[in-house]
């Protein structure tokens, strides 16, 4: 798949703006999709690095920039979804990327209103990247969706409109779509954010209980599998991708966490028994609590040929990848996944290369450390992150439990060849 941002010279607005679009080919195929941008010929630059197609001098070109990163994040999320699952991409998958097919809609502008219940939650949206411009292209992406779905809903919804009663309509209506509980949640949460940004109270009413199937987690031999897999020299990007496995499986870390290191977060400190080791410190994304973890000698080594610098990609893209690597491995065992729509669990049998996603190497090394240590459960919450403060575990946890954790992985050995 390849694309490139072209405008639409020929008809400027009256202010002399030209609308921008997203010229698609793959496969043979091509389509244009309108993005809803419009600027002037002279702050346009096609070739220029994504996320400063349109010059600084346009006005609102931080919100514009964002629009057409979005745009593309979507795009690349639908193709490499379709290569992970041997599908084709049709030109009505394409087209329905735009947010009004074959029409551009109007670059949301989040001006304030007299009145911030009259504001519409695509303006709100607008709003919302504005306020965070170092947003990843998959939160970009992920509210994007839920605002299509608004506007399909209900075209020019505002937050006057959406009572009690319109919020189990589009409950109902998310749920015909056949979206599952964890997918509405973004909606939900979405919403809130948008009570936030009108400074207005959130309804007790607009929220979700969430249910969670079981998360995979791999076995031993199927870890080694992974370890141990020969991989095509020519796809370096698989190894990248190993890499990043392995490492996020021995300190037991989010993907979100694995994202924001950096050559600080890993130190030489003195360990009881143990002497001088690496030592990764670091306050995780979604909880903001501090992990201090040794290295394995594997993770170690990983984090010395990255020189610090965690090779970091776009999940939609990492996902796809651990599939790769996965069925390359041959892990084909079932692994049944369970999702629950409207509150009831759903199950999919599915081969374990198909069911294995970014979230698999925190859940599995979580597993095979408390394995390793005879089932210590202190030491898995510790290296989990699960803290409420030094009174839990006691302010001395990487001098108790460090050691602990270096011999657990010592015992489990399962990534001896990296």
């Amino acid at each position: 798949m390849q694309y490139t941002f072209r405008q639409l010279t020929s008809r400027p607005d009256a202010k002399g703006r030209c609308r921008v679009l997203l010229d698609v080919t793959w496969a043979g195929a091509r389509e244009k999709l309108p993005t809803g941008v419009s600027c002037q010929p002279a702050n346009f630059d096609a070739d220029a690095k994504l996320g400063r197609t349109i010059a600084k001098a346009e006005p609102g070109s931080p919100g514009l920039n964002t629009k057409l990163a979005s745009l593309v994040a979507e795009l690349t999320d639908l193709f490499n979804k379709a290569d992970a699952h041997r599908q084709a991409v049709t030109r009505a998958q394409v087209l329905a990327l735009a947010l009004v097919p074959g029409k551009a809609a109007p670059a949301p502008a989040p001006a304030a209103l007299a009145d911030p219940l009259d504001t519409t939650f695509l303006n709100y949206y607008a709003q919302w990247q504005q306020e965070h411009p170092g947003s990843s292209a998959d939160a970009l992406r992920r509210y994007r969706q839920v605002v299509n779905h608004l506007e399909k809903f209900q075209p020019g919804m505002s937050l006057r409109q959406f009572t009690k009663p319109v919020y189990f309509e589009y409950l109902a209506y998310l749920y015909e779509a056949g979206l599952a509980d964890a997918t509405v949640s973004q909606h939900v949460k979405f919403l809130r954010i948008a009570h936030r940004l009108a400074e207005r109270h959130i309804p007790a009413w607009l929220a979700l209980r969430v249910k969670f199937g079981r998360a995979v987690s791999l076995r031993v031999e199927e870890l080694q599998a992974l370890a141990q897999v020969e991989l095509p020299a020519h796809h370096q990007y698989l190894h990248r991708e190993r890499e990043r496995l392995l490492f996020q499986t021995l300190l037991l870390l989010r993907d979100s966490d694995l994202r924001q290191l950096k050559p600080h977060h890993v130190n030489e400190q003195l360990l009881p028994g143990i002497g001088l080791t690496s030592v990764l410190e670091f306050h995780q994304v979604k909880t903001g609590h501090e992990v201090r973890l040794p290295l394995p000698p594997a993770a170690a080594a990983i984090w010395q040929r990255w020189q610090g610098q965690v090779p970091v990609v776009a999940q939609q893209k990492r996902n796809a990848y651990l599939k790769e690597i996965a069925e390359a491995a041959g892990l084909t065992r079932t692994f049944v996944r369970v999702r629950f729509r409207a509150g009831k669990a759903e199950e999919e049998p599915l081969p374990l290369w198909q069911a294995i996603t970014t979230h698999t190497p925190r859940h599995t090394g979580a597993d095979l450390v408390l394995w390793g240590s005879g089932g210590d459960q202190n030491l898995k919450e510790v290296a989990l992150g699960h803290l409420a403060g030094g009174s839990v575990y006691g302010y001395d946890t990487l001098e108790r439990y460090g050691p602990l954790f270096l011999q657990a992985w010592e015992k489990v050995g399962a990534l001896g060849a990296t």
